[in-house]
């Protein structure tokens, strides 16, 4: 026996180069899926992925589109819409209550009482869908590379394989992608010749061809992501081109979408390339040439073809086309037919043109001219390779001859486009949202121009209204794990003492995409170092800046909330950044220097970031002010503990006294030979001296500090020691013990926080906060249990909070945490359960709250 997939339990004969649809259809399916709101019966239409029509189940994964799903032996295919089956859905009845289910059905129907939304949304999610996700399988583990190429081209036809192979052979890298197999929605035997030909000139040009990869949009950069069967790969290159090609339009008039209607390269394609006529009687309607010649790809398999060049007025049927009314000169006539092929104009597929700039991305073939013959397409193609810009064809509209369903992910009618323009959502954007129409799978190719054009015709007097809505990746759907997928090689920085962690013992872990020491043995120890003789640190992760220029204060003053101007060289504050909501986005310490200049230490996460804002607020704000991220150029070593100065006095001959460096101050200093800049810092709550250094001394620096430091019993401290030390003192990680939308009174900051001042990023948003009631507080806990990070609080029997930050302290005195803690009843509850263990809301810090020592 041959190849077979088992379909609902039979057995399916698949035939070489079958897809799942072909195979599935040959065996005589006729509906694939049930449409999503009225449960209305859907068969192939475009056979080139481009609408909703046949997504099924293919061995458990759920919206496949089966058209350019590969058949294969042994495959599992189901239909997965309806209810008790696809073939016999009771929820069918639906199609007869659309006075009850108007357009904006969701927003209407259940705003009163709140209640019943809960009840409706069990029932709408069973009633709707593409399918169950799969559950209880292991997670797919896809890598991801990066690629760096002169050009990559989209779209494996004519036009995409030409410009391939023209900038190939004048010597540029390129990459080309496409999504099925070359050819694989090709039915003409002579432009598949072609093809392959000029798949042929591409691999001898040296042209990278990758077949099923999918690119998924054109981000800044430009960076096309492409999804591949076994990797995802991160294509970098200063020059797209899209070679997408076109799908014929979708018209709209009464039964568009029973099976049985075709557009006519999907019909041509099912007859042509897999041999399986689409039925007995078609009716081809095509204004295209293209559409006139598929009718002998019909006739070819057997099928009796009547070719009209009119209009459609109505395809009519129950489950499946029965009859067409035609528009003639000489009025409506009805043809009984099972098949009818539309080609009246095209859509191209221009999703990832609209993504992207004139500089960024060029079109080539049909996406820029529609029904472009084979040796146009190619001329197109080779032009694009030198940067040629086709200008996009001007499209015909698509006669809309009655109402029909305009959206088939959706089922959104045309009538139901009219009675929302009627209340008054009126351009294509805000149709879009009230309707859903073109948010399905198909993502607007089919639809988009549709809803365009009715928005358009109708608002004279904005232009605008009409527009095509934004084109937005994906351009085609892709599985959330591929969104999430891995990399074959991870980028790892490590500081200048990397190699000499190693040497000492220590246990390396990733923190962000630094590799930071956790442990040089026992935490306890080391926490003990630090406490009560001196402990040593490397903190180079930390992002450094130096901000420099005659508008160096003003940007400072005016990105950040804290009192920037009377900050004398010598000085330095602690502060937090805000983004213009007013929320918490990195913090970090702010050193004034002399000449205006400052030095700013970020968080190591943070780096990045900082510096594309503060260079953002200069563009924006016109100032001069140079910006010069050191994080790399410096390393950074923390020498903390009460015999901290000590240690350091032993090896400097500057002046490291409370009175000549006291707290938040900062100096230039030589310790051990090495040039330094020592700025007097707490977060482990002792007194601490934090030494910036050119990094190629780092090592040196280190081990005299570690060698001279064996009288005081110095000792190394990593990341585990870090986080009880600054949890003792009650200073929060952001990202740990913070949220995205977190203000300054949230996590109990508002004391850095200037609303004196005129202005700062933020202070608007600040100021429309402070009259809306806190609804939740970072607080300080005690809790008479083992610690148990991200474990819910309660309040009675209602959770109002979770623990962020936990530990044991023998500082003091037992377990401490922070968390959040939610309004319960108007107020913010004092005792809570973190699990089976009591906690009890305290003040904070935990350990010297005075500061005492951090100040000695």
């Amino acid at each position: 026996m041959g190849d077979a997939l088992r379909f609902e339990g039979r057995r399916v004969a698949v035939e070489p180069g079958d897809t799942v649809a072909s195979a599935v259809y040959r065996a005589g399916v006729r509906t694939f899926t049930r449409s999503l709101k009225y449960h209305r019966r859907r068969g192939l239409f475009c056979m080139t992925g481009d609408c909703p029509n046949c997504l099924v189940n293919v061995d458990g994964d759920p919206g496949v589109r089966a058209c350019a799903a590969d058949a294969m032996d042994g495959q599992v295919v189901v239909r997965e819409s309806g209810w008790p089956s696809t073939e016999r859905d009771l929820l069918h009845v639906t199609d007869r209550l659309h006075r009850f289910l108007p357009v904006g059905f969701y927003s209407k129907t259940f705003i009163r009482p709140r209640f019943a939304w809960e009840l409706a949304e069990r029932v709408i999610r069973r009633a709707t869908g593409v399918g169950r996700l799969p559950t209880g399988r292991s997670i797919g583990v896809k890598p991801a590379r990066t690629v760096h190429v002169d050009l990559v081209v989209v779209g494996g036809g004519v036009a995409g394989l030409a410009a391939a192979a023209e900038a190939a052979a004048a010597g540029s890298r390129v990459v080309l992608v496409e999504e099925r197999r070359l050819g694989a929605t090709v039915w003409d035997a002579d432009v598949l010749q072609r093809i392959e030909a000029l798949a042929r000139e591409a691999t001898t040009a040296g042209v990278e061809i990758l077949e099923h990869h999918t690119a998924v949009g054109l981000y800044e950069g430009p960076f096309v992501p492409v999804v591949g069967p076994i990797e995802v790969v991160h294509i970098e290159a200063p020059q797209v081109i899209a070679a997408t090609g076109a799908v014929e339009a979708h018209a709209v008039f009464p039964g568009n979408d029973l099976p049985g209607v075709f557009l006519a390269r999907g019909a041509a394609l099912l007859a042509g390339r897999y041999g399986v006529a689409p039925g007995r009687r078609a009716v081809v309607v095509a204004t295209t040439d293209e559409g006139r010649a598929s009718a002998e790809a019909l006739r070819n398999v057997g099928m009796e073809v009547l070719v009209h060049d009119g209009g459609v007025h109505a395809a009519e049927g129950r489950g499946m086309v029965r009859a067409v009314v035609l528009d003639t000169p000489a009025g409506r006539e009805r043809i009984v037919c099972d098949t009818l092929a539309l080609s009246l104009g095209w859509a191209p597929r221009d999703a990832l043109l609209r993504m992207g700039t004139e500089q960024e991305v060029v079109g080539a073939g049909e996406v820029v001219a529609p029904g472009c013959t084979v040796e146009e397409a190619e001329g197109s193609g080779r032009r694009s390779a030198s940067g040629h810009r086709g200008s996009p064809a001007d499209m015909p509209a698509v006669p809309i001859t009655g109402d029909g369903y305009v959206c088939l992910c959706e089922d959104v009618s045309l009538n139901d486009l009219e009675q929302a323009w009627d209340e008054g959502w009126r351009s294509s954007e805000i149709l879009k949202r009230y309707t859903t129409a073109t948010m399905g799978p198909c993502q607007g190719a089919v639809c988009g121009r549709l809803l365009a054009a009715f928005a358009g015709a109708r608002a004279d007097a904005v232009a605008s209204a009409g527009a095509r809505t934004t084109a937005r990746p994906p351009a085609r759907p892709l599985l959330l794990e591929d969104l999430a997928a891995g990399v074959d090689e991870t980028i790892e920085r490590r500081t200048s003492l990397h190699d000499r962690h190693l040497e000492l013992g220590a246990r390396m872990e990733r923190s962000g995409s630094w590799s930071r020491p956790t442990t040089f043995g026992d935490v306890d120890d080391e926490i003990r170092a630090v406490r009560e003789r001196v402990g040593v640190m490397d903190v180079g992760t930390l992002g450094k800046f130096l901000i420099a220029g005659r508008d160096a204060v003003e940007l400072m003053d005016r990105v950040f909330p804290i009192h920037v101007r009377d900050l004398s060289p010598g000085r330095s504050r602690y502060l937090i950044a805000l983004d213009e909501a007013g929320y918490v986005i990195d913090d970090g310490l702010l050193a004034a220097l002399d000449q205006g200049r400052f030095f700013l230490c970020s968080t190591s996460g943070g780096a990045p970031a900082m510096e594309a804002r503060l260079r953002d607020w200069i563009d924006r704000w016109k100032l001069h002010v140079h910006v010069v991220d050191q994080t790399a150029q410096l390393g950074a070593i923390l020498v903390a503990g009460p015999a901290a100065r000590t240690l350091l006095e032993r090896l400097t001959d500057d002046d490291v006294s409370a009175e000549a460096l006291p707290h938040m101050r900062h100096a230039d200093i030589t310790v051990a030979d090495v040039p330094c800049r020592a700025l007097r810092v707490g977060f482990v709550g002792e007194l601490g001296f934090e030494l910036h250094h050119d990094r190629s001394r780092g090592r040196e620096l280190y081990d005299a500090l570690l060698e001279a430091g064996r009288i005081e019993g110095a000792q190394p401290f990593g990341l585990g020691a870090l986080d009880v030390l600054r949890l003792e003192k009650a200073h929060l990680y952001l990202g740990q013990d913070t949220l995205p939308d977190d203000h300054p009174a949230k996590l109990r900051l508002d004391r850095v926080v200037a609303m004196d001042k005129p202005r700062f990023v933020g202070k608007a948003a600040l100021e429309r906060m402070q009259a809306l009631p806190l609804e939740r507080i970072l607080v300080g806990l005690r809790i008479d249990g083992e610690p148990r990070r991200g474990i819910p609080l309660l309040a009675g029997d209602r959770v109002v909070g979770r623990v962020t930050s936990c530990a044991r302290s023998e500082a003091a005195g037992g377990t401490i945490a922070l968390g959040w803690v939610r309004a319960a009843d108007g107020s913010f509850p004092s005792e809570l359960l973190a699990g089976d263990a009591h906690a009890s809301v305290v003040p904070t810090p935990f350990y010297d709250p005075e500061g005492a020592r951090l100040r000695a």
